[in-house]
């Protein structure tokens, strides 16, 4: 049967916005460990979510439980500055959050596809997510699943037995190799919250999706809940 759309959660001010995702992530995680022992945050990276992170890392929750990893990567260290890896450690592993262990995806030293085969035996071990934290592009894109990229077929496969792929750089996005969960890796988990801001990104999300866009394939899932907070 057709899914009804995805009804976006808008909030007043960016910073209700990531008050309230904070405390809808570590609701999520605390009861996830209730039922599982130990969990998973796949965290997504960008400017957006930062201030998500930095008000988590100072809220109490069962962290010594938690393994985070990422839903995405670029492929470079994480001292580089757009090291999704390295935004995670300045923003979310300090204070209370810093007892949770991390799983990286980029491993320094290998090839690109080595790491992200050496990923997925972290990320394994992560599942089940208590919650997992997506951005949306203006292009329809999460994690580094991007359309007309080579392997979005394969990101996109809820069968597929790979949880984390090496992402080619391809025209027009992205401009650099990444790595990125699988939304067969992503669907592993209870709640996807979709964390987006700014009127194209309602825009693309209101109402019926374009089934053309990787998105549409998070909202026509029936693996997860998925929740969209929005604010201008």
């Amino acid at each position: 049967m057709p899914h009804s759309p995805t009804k976006l959660e808008t909030f007043a001010s960016r910073e209700d916005l990531y008050d309230a995702a904070a405390s809808i992530l570590v609701g999520a995680l605390t009861t996830a460990v209730a039922s599982h022992g130990r969990v998973g945050f796949a965290a997504t990276g960008g400017t957006t979510p930062a201030p998500v992170y930095d008000r988590m890392a100072t809220m109490t929750a069962p962290w010594d439980k938690i393994t985070v990893t990422l839903t995405d990567e670029r492929f470079v260290p994480a001292i580089d500055p757009s090291s999704n890896e390295g935004l995670v450690r300045r923003h979310l592993l300090v204070g209370e959050a810093a007892k949770a262990s991390f799983a990286p995806l980029f491993f320094d030293g290998v090839s690109h596809e080595d790491s992200a085969r050496r990923a997925e035996a972290g990320v394994n071990a992560a599942a089940p997510f208590g919650v997992v934290l997506l951005g949306v592009g203006p292009d329809g894109h999460f994690a580094s699943l991007f359309p007309g990229n080579p392997v979005l077929t394969q990101g996109l496969d809820l069968a597929s037995d790979r949880s984390v792929l090496a992402v080619p750089p391809s025209d027009p996005a992205p401009d650099i190799p990444r790595l990125s969960l699988t939304l067969a890796a992503l669907t592993r988990t209870d709640l996807i919250v979709l964390l987006v801001t700014g009127a194209a990104k309602k825009a693309l999300l209101e109402g019926d999706v374009d089934p053309a866009l990787p998105v549409a394939a998070i909202l026509n899932q029936d693996r997860a809940k998925v929740r969209i907070l929005w604010a201008e």
